[in-house]
């Protein structure tokens, strides 16, 4: 069985608007239907049909690996969606089930991103650089990153202070 898991690519367009779009897609063996059809309509951005194929896909016995990937790209469906408060159980769950998967790191990233919390976004980008150190997607996703967090100190700055 072939795995791979989807990996969001974040948004470079400033400014900049919380959002992640998919970048690389996920084939999981046809072992599990649910999950091979979940993971192929998130790949083709068909998130909320995606997200509910996949969640029926995790409801039935699976090997570690493929639950894995299953909540993986439930994180980088969710996080499509803007749906961050989802998003990340699904990363953290993938991420307690394989520390080895570079996407998720990214995955789980973008979701900070989205949740303004840059130094968890960058922790996680550098934690899949040291499993994959020629990601051109990771290295791509640290540049974004330090640009949102740029943008949110400058927004920060504009503010008027209140007295």
């Amino acid at each position: 069985m072939r795995r791979v898991t989807l990996c969001l690519s974040l948004l470079l367009a400033l400014p900049l608007a919380n959002v992640a779009t998919a970048q690389s897609t996920t084939v999981l063996g046809n072992d599990n239907q649910p999950l091979a059809e979940g993971s192929a309509l998130l790949a083709a951005g068909r998130y909320e049909e995606g997200i509910r194929l996949t969640l029926a896909g995790l409801a039935l016995p699976n090997n570690p690996g493929d639950e894995a990937a299953g909540h993986s790209n439930l994180c980088a469906g969710y996080a499509a969606l803007k749906r961050w408060p989802e998003a990340l159980p699904h990363c953290n769950r993938s991420l307690e089930l394989d520390r080895h998967n570079w996407r998720t790191y990214n995955n789980r990233a973008a979701v900070f991103v989205g949740l303004e919390l840059y130094d968890l976004a960058v922790t996680d980008v550098n934690a899949g650089l040291l499993l994959d150190p020629d990601s051109q997607t990771l290295h791509k996703s640290l540049e974004v990153v330090h640009e949102h967090k740029e943008a949110a100190q400058r927004d920060r700055r504009k503010q008027p202070t209140s007295t």
